[in-house]
């Protein structure tokens, strides 16, 4: 076997921390919560880019926008209207 085979290694330990940390659970108003649904039930609106914006987690903000359209709450617009409205509450 060669030399540098029967030398002392020196192997050196590298630790990380986790480059995202896990969000503190924050509690949304119902205030809160159509205005960010509101944005996100916009034609052709990214999801993850409107969750960002809020700093929360675009799979919670994917839920609310799944729960609100199961419950009948909100409806999409299947056009983008003439005015600002982006969401219709159904009664």
């Amino acid at each position: 076997m060669s030399e540098d085979m029967n030398q002392g290694r020196t192997f050196v330990i590298l630790t990380a921390e986790p480059v995202r940390k896990r969000r503190k659970p924050k509690f949304w108003s119902d205030k809160d919560k159509a205005l960010i649904l509101e944005q996100a039930l916009v034609p052709g609106a990214n999801i993850s880019a409107v969750a960002r914006a809020h700093d929360m987690d675009p799979s919670q903000l994917f839920g609310w926008r799944r729960a609100a359209l199961a419950s009948g709450a909100v409806r999409r617009l299947d056009q983008a209207p003439e005015e600002e409205v982006s969401a219709e509450t159904v009664e």
